[in-house]
């Protein structure tokens, strides 16, 4: 994902430590595996009701095109919303 590597190195800066190298680096593995779990909770959780809302935009949109022909607004709405499905389902992909 776009910004991960800033973010790990974000959280190994946020913990302070002092002591042996070895102390540091498993109290440093222990707090970034604690801090990566509650991202993951966060981010890759919701992805599956993103992507049911976003599927269901694009269900009334194409159906409101079956009865009368949509507006631009709608048509552009309708791409941002496909674009943004394609987004979820890639990251659901890699995940």
């Amino acid at each position: 994902m776009d910004g991960f590597s800033d973010l790990v190195k974000s959280f190994w800066d946020e913990l302070l430590v002092t002591g042996p190298s070895s102390f540091i680096l498993a109290k440093k593995l222990n707090f970034l595996k604690t801090k990566l779990k509650q991202w993951n909770k966060v981010v890759f959780d919701h992805l599956e009701l993103k992507m049911a809302s976003l599927v269901e935009k694009v269900k009334l949109l194409d159906e409101k095109e079956q009865q009368q022909s949509l507006s631009w607004v709608d048509r552009i709405e309708r791409l941002e919303v496909k674009k943004d499905l394609f987004l979820v389902r890639r990251s659901i992909d890699i995940y």
